[in-house]
């Protein structure tokens, strides 16, 4: 299982998982670690936090290759 990290005062979408409609701009106020992301397109990397679902760019995100983090590209 991969690790993916998303670093702190990042802009990104947020909203409820069952109400993917309203995304809504946020900035994260710390360093939030997901196991794998819910979906993966060429602009956006979306990863579920329990009930919320967040969007982010895929140059913000950075995955764990068992060494050291790298920005995804």
């Amino acid at each position: 299982m991969q690790s993916f990290r998303v670093g702190k005062g990042i802009q990104v979408e947020v909203c409820r998982a069952n109400n993917r409609a309203e995304w809504t701009p946020y900035t994260t106020t710390r360093t939030n670690t997901f196991d794998e992301p819910v979906s993966r397109t060429r602009s956006t990397v979306v990863f579920r936090s329990g009930r919320w679902l967040l969007r982010v760019k895929p140059h913000h995100v950075e995955m764990f290759n068992g060494l050291r983090w790298l920005r995804l590209k």
